[in-house]
């Protein structure tokens, strides 16, 4: 569920650039939680780590 839940919060800041740039604020894995929570998608900065590392 996290990795789905990283992947729907990716592809919206994708297509949103305002959450984008928020995005690329984010001073660590914690504060891209945080944002991805805000916007309805729950997952760990574990998760993020994992996932988002290309």
């Amino acid at each position: 569920m996290s990795k789905s839940q990283l992947n729907a919060f990716l592809a919206k800041v994708a297509a949103d650039p305002a959450l984008k740039a928020r995005m690329d604020a984010a001073a660590d894995a914690d504060a891209v939680v945080a944002l991805a929570l805000s916007e309805g998608h729950p997952f760990s900065p574990a998760t993020f780590t994992r996932f988002s590392r290309g």
